[in-house]
């Protein structure tokens, strides 16, 4: 599913989590008591060849699990004809894309805020209200990284329609 996912994935600079696994992206607060759920939710979906829809359907499950307190996250992952978003708590969604820029709040919602947004997506960023700006030349090459409170993605070629 690489070839449909995000070409180019920046971290952006905070405290929190970022991973990214075949095309799906996640953004949590590390801090979180459920992190290791949500990153368990990643690697299950992206293992079974999931897209967006899927990944967003199990995060919504943990999230279903613990509603206390919101817990901080937000995933993307393209689906046929656009991407997936899913935000919960203090996190935040943007998406480029042939309709302009669409933006999703966890704060918006009781419970999450998700959204099929259609293609072609030019760029997608997910943050924690502490993330800064991105690195021109930052370059997320590893799955996961722990010193991070967003991304700022671009699809890759292929997944660009």
């Amino acid at each position: 599913m690489t070839d449909q996912g995000f070409g180019v994935v920046r971290p952006l600079p905070g405290n929190g989590l970022v991973a990214h696994e075949d095309g799906l992206l996640l953004v949590c607060d590390a801090a979180e008591a459920v992190v290791e759920d949500l990153l368990g939710a990643l690697r299950e979906t992206a293992a079974s060849g999931g897209d967006g829809r899927a990944l967003a359907r199990r995060i919504a499950q943990i999230l279903a699990v613990m509603m206390g307190e919101p817990v901080a996250c937000a995933v993307a992952g393209p689906v046929s004809g656009g991407v997936a978003v899913l935000v919960s708590g203090p996190a935040f969604a943007s998406v480029t894309g042939a309709n302009g820029e669409i933006q999703l709040a966890g704060r918006d919602a009781l419970t999450w805020s998700d959204r099929l947004v259609p293609g072609p997506v030019t760029r997608v960023e997910l943050r924690l209200p502490d993330a800064g700006d991105a690195h021109p030349l930052s370059r997320l090459a590893v799955r996961r990284s722990p010193a991070g409170a967003g991304c700022s993605a671009r699809p890759s070629a292929s997944a660009a329609g």
